[in-house]
């Protein structure tokens, strides 16, 4: 079976690095806040470009600390994505604020071409998602007064006309798990920000509100501190970024190649994005029915989501309007394998098997055929 993720193949790559770091630590009485969170935070400002880079325990609950940092809370309203991982948009709710959602485009991206009819005098800020390894359209947003929370966990190391995706927005968050272009064991996150008083909140926050407990709690906060054995496995990931990116970016390019001689349309990216290829898109007739096939031919295909926020009980909302992007994203698009563990011979059998699956009815797609 060529597997989605071969988390299996992540161990060798870091081994060597890895093994000797973890037995510094566990010959060490600290365990939290030490060393290794500094190394890793110091090496993502560097990749970031940002003044400030906070590690904590998830991308979810950097996404949770951006809004704490904000005085996000009960009937504030939030302008965010509807078509994403759940974790994009539940602390929104856990918080007791209002997700307001906007649909995708035709490219995946949260749609901001008439952002203006969804704010209101309860908007708190704009939670901007990227997708796919792309960019959302940010100057459409970035005057608009309100703050913007670039949730860049799939965007990271794209380029939105020529600015690194993390760099955008008054915070950012990052995420690091198995399926992530900074694959770590587990998940981790980190909050990114150039304004001091922002990172100030984060510190505390992120470590339930108080520093030591003879000084007392400054903030609101949550669990969130960082812990010295994952920020070891984050800092050797990220020792090796370039070299998996490379990878995967070659993967990506032998696909495009063969799959528009087979008809198979690729997730185009907006004119303004340069792709990190986070994942590798592509429409089919009937996603779940593809996904099932090419399992029989032993390859792993995944269907990212199939949720519509606006229609979820379990989400606070006001409506305004119907999805049709996310209904049509949520039948037909279904990503690649495209880790950069895979061989060569590998991602050849992934065409070669995808050429025994595909029928007419996969072939040359494209979502504004059927919503414009």
């Amino acid at each position: 079976m060529i597997k989605y993720i071969p988390n299996a193949r992540l161990y060798p790559e870091v081994k060597d690095t890895l093994d000797e770091r973890m037995q510094i630590l566990y010959a060490s009485n600290e365990h939290f806040e030490n060393r290794w969170m500094r190394e890793a935070e110091s090496f993502l400002e560097l990749l970031t470009n940002r003044k400030h880079a906070l590690v904590c325990t998830s991308g979810t609950s950097a996404i949770q600390l951006m809004l704490l940092a904000h005085d996000v809370g009960p009937g504030d309203e939030v302008l965010c994505i509807n078509y994403s991982c759940p974790a994009t948009v539940m602390p929104i709710s856990t918080l007791g604020a209002v997700p307001v959602f906007q649909d995708v485009n035709e490219f995946g991206q949260q749609d901001f071409s008439n952002v203006e009819k969804y704010i209101t005098p309860k908007t708190k800020a704009i939670l901007a998602t990227g997708l796919y390894g792309d960019q959302y359209d940010h100057d459409r947003i970035k005057d608009l007064g309100l703050p913007v929370l670039n949730d860049s966990a799939q965007s990271w190391l794209g380029q939105y006309k020529g600015t690194e995706n993390s760099k955008l927005g008054d915070m950012s968050i990052l995420s690091f798990s198995g399926n992530k272009n900074c694959p770590i064991f587990g998940t981790y996150g980190a909050v990114l920000t150039d304004d001091d008083d922002l990172a100030y909140k984060v510190f505390y926050m992120r470590r339930l509100g108080y520093k030591h407990r003879d000084l007392g709690i400054q903030f609101l906060g949550i669990n969130a501190q960082p812990h010295e054995d994952k920020c070891i496995q984050l800092l050797c990931s990220l020792e090796k970024l370039h070299k998996w990116q490379k990878r995967r970016n070659q993967i990506a390019a032998y696909y495009k190649d063969k799959l528009e001689e087979m008809e198979i349309q690729v997730r185009p990216s907006p004119e303004y994005s340069l792709t990190s290829n986070h994942k590798f898109p592509i429409f089919v007739g009937n996603n779940v029915a593809f996904r099932d096939k090419m399992l029989e031919h032993e390859v792993e295909f995944q269907i990212q989501y199939q949720y519509n926020f606006g229609e979820t009980p379990q989400l606070v909302k006001p409506n305004i309007g119907a999805y049709p992007f996310t209904e049509w994203y949520g039948k037909h698009v279904i990503t690649m394998p495209t880790s950069p563990f895979l061989t060569d011979a590998e991602v050849e059998t992934v065409i070669d098997r995808m050429k025994i699956a595909i029928t007419d009815e996969d072939k040359n797609l494209w979502p504004c055929k059927t919503n414009r």
